[in-house]
């Protein structure tokens, strides 16, 4: 057993993809990425701070990739691919670059590497200062669709997400299922971490930018896939939360991925 909330996809007898969320996510944003792959055992787990997972505990990098082993561990699995999307990207490297022998493949989906460091301190500092408190679900939605760096997204997928995701305080307001210290925490974490140890991951990559990302630019997704061993870079259309702006065009692109990996 494991303390982590873990949802799981397909069965058991299948080749595995260990999907991580971003911060403020949780594990059912791969919902329907993991039905697009039926020929994968999916795993999706809450993150430390999120969701249904533990709140307590620190939110280094080393923290998350000893979280991701337990849960790894205790979903019987032996070898994975990784999905990780934002801080789920990099905790997915970090674990690929030390367990090379579990890691049959990454998918880093629009990660922030060397230049985001400003952009994760300011988002750390608004996790802090407002908490992203609502007077009610369309207002969070309202919130998401105007300034949320959403270009793409269906209001209905909103909709769906903040039936299960806000829950109302004492106070009568609505906040996300996460806890905000955690979040700026891991936000900094980020921004000070030193830069991934890309040339270490000995794995096949595939590295999906968001066209319009604030946290990836194109210089450093170039960077990255010059230091990784064998890595495919591939644009996507919209902004960095590509789950939501474009699964159209990034599910497939995960699909070809994963069963390439498969016929190999």
């Amino acid at each position: 057993m494991t303390r982590f909330r873990t949802l799981s996809w397909g069965s058991e007898q299948l080749p595995a993809v260990v999907c991580l969320h971003g911060v403020c996510g949780r594990a059912r944003q791969f919902e329907r990425l993991a039905r697009m792959v039926e020929e994968r055992h999916v795993v999706a787990y809450d993150l430390r701070g999120h969701g249904r997972s533990p709140w307590s505990g620190g939110q280094s990098l080393d923290q998350h990739v000893d979280d991701l082993d337990e849960v790894i561990e205790s979903s019987g699995v032996e070898q994975t691919v990784l999905v990780g999307h934002s801080l789920g990207a990099r905790i997915a490297l970090e674990y690929a670059a030390g367990h090379g022998d579990r890691v049959t493949g990454l998918v880093l989906l629009d990660p922030p590497l060397s230049s985001a460091g400003r952009l994760l301190r300011e988002s750390a500092h608004a996790e802090r200062l407002n908490g992203c408190a609502y007077a009610s679900v369309d207002a969070a939605i309202e919130s998401y669709l105007s300034g949320g760096g959403l270009v793409h997204t269906p209001r209905a997928l909103l909709e769906e997400e903040m039936a299960e995701h806000l829950v109302a305080g004492e106070d009568g307001r609505f906040r996300l299922r996460y806890s905000r210290e955690a979040a700026a925490q891991a936000l900094e974490e980020l921004a000070d971490a030193p830069p991934p140890r890309l040339k270490e991951v000995v794995c096949p990559t595939l590295l999906v930018r968001a066209e319009q990302s604030t946290l990836l630019t194109e210089e450093d997704a170039e960077q990255a896939a010059a230091e990784l061993r064998r890595c495919t870079i591939r644009v996507v259309p919209g902004g960095h939360a590509v789950l939501w702006d474009s699964l159209a065009e990034t599910g497939p692109l995960v699909r070809a991925f994963l069963l390439a990996g498969i016929r190999a």
